[in-house]
């Protein structure tokens, strides 16, 4: 491996999730690569914490990114085999809303689209399957069955690992200052240092546009607040679903994880808040500075949270155990930024994964590697291209 100064094939800036990901492509395909993260691997200050994300496939945000999510859950898989870690657990995903609901109907069309097994319920029928909820008299829903949680910090270790046995290289608490390309490679300024490569990749999430200024005008960084909710008394959640619930026009999704039967437990002995359904809103209008921190959890984050899930799951939701934030990086349309630096060839980046991105990560960091060394992908990712901002 090159020495500090010397030449990397690909530098990945940036290892949570996407940036993890990378790191174990590049290294399957016998490139020298290095990672750099400003903190460590699967840190509480960005997105990638909090171990658990949803994955799943017919979906409603875009239906073109459906060969991308079956490319990303396969991969999930391989690393499952290689690393011998469980990083899925399949229990399936609930989507409902009103019988309007571009949420629900968006689900449904996407998986008639790509021929993916759903079951589309009507109001009865939701009552049926999930008597724990309310549902009004028009609302409507869909079923998804190859769909889950995948275990966020676990997975991001998992593709490190694998990465540093094929001979990657990681550098942890180091911040890259500069990133400047010219005719013949790449310079990284880091606080540790210069490093040289042929290609970088940014994977960066809340700080992306301290390294491309460009994209700053399409990126925000928001609050999250996520919180770990016990059932009621007598209600056994074990076997729920991830679920997510549309409540229309001019308010915030919400949605919840399906406990993970597998969390650990902690050091004194007591269950983890993991065994627990983990509920969130999709989408904040709290902008923060990630170099400043994020607020911590206040009662009435979590008390807005339990009000609302108590509205939809009466005999479902019960104490709150443990809370957390996060941050969504978010784009102008919910959708990803993704390609090669303009004007340039050898800088390639993943940014504004507006709190969807995680279930992605594996097929964005293999496209990305794709860039870096052969200058062009077969994933199908040109409807992520930062360009259709210039129209």
């Amino acid at each position: 491996m090159p020495e500090a100064g010397g030449k990397w094939d690909i530098i990945v800036v940036g290892v949570g999730a996407a940036g993890s990901a990378a790191l174990r492509a590049a290294s399957e395909a016998g490139a020298r690569v290095l990672g750099i993260e400003r903190f460590a691997p699967a840190h509480a200050r960005g997105s990638s914490h909090g171990h658990s994300r949803i994955f799943r496939h017919a979906y409603f945000e875009h239906p073109d990114y459906v060969p991308l999510l079956r490319h990303s859950t396969a991969r999930f898989e391989s690393l499952e085999r290689e690393s011998g870690a469980t990083l899925l657990h399949r229990c399936g995903m609930l989507v409902a809303g009103r019988d309007d609901s571009a949420v629900v109907q968006g689900t449904l069309a996407s998986a008639k689209q790509w021929g993916l097994p759903l079951d589309s319920l009507d109001a009865p029928a939701l009552r049926t399957r999930f008597p724990s909820f309310s549902f009004a008299e028009s609302a409507i829903g869909a079923f998804e069955f190859d769909a889950g949680i995948v275990r966020a910090e676990a997975t991001v270790h998992a593709s490190v690992r694998i990465a540093l046995t094929r001979g990657a290289e990681l550098r942890t608490t180091n911040c890259v200052r500069s990133i400047v390309e010219d005719a013949t490679g790449v310079s990284v300024e880091t606080d540790q240092g210069r490093e040289r490569a042929d290609a970088v990749i940014i994977a960066a999430g809340a700080w992306t546009s301290r390294l491309i200024p460009e994209l700053a005008p399409l990126l925000e960084v928001t609050r999250q607040v996520q919180a770990w909710i016990a059932p009621a008394e007598g209600i056994d959640a074990s076997t729920m679903p991830c679920w997510l619930f549309d409540r229309g026009p001019g308010q915030p999704a919400i949605y919840g994880l399906a406990p993970d039967p597998a969390a650990p437990a902690g050091t004194d002995g007591s269950p983890s808040p993991s065994r627990y359904p983990k509920v969130a809103f999709h989408g904040s209008a709290v902008a923060v500075d990630p170099d400043l921190g994020v607020a911590p959890i206040a009662s009435a984050d979590v008390d807005r949270l339990l009000e609302t899930y108590r509205s939809i799951a009466p005999g479902l939701a019960g104490a709150p155990v443990a809370a957390t934030t996060c941050l969504y990086t978010m784009s102008p349309d919910g959708h990803f930024l993704v390609g090669t630096r303009r004007g340039l060839r050898r800088t390639h980046f993943a940014a504004g994964l507006s709190g969807h991105g995680f279930k992605l990560a594996p097929a964005l960091g293999d496209a990305l590697v794709d860039l870096a060394l052969q200058g062009r992908t077969e994933l199908p990712i040109g409807f992520l291209s930062a360009a259709r901002f210039d129209r």
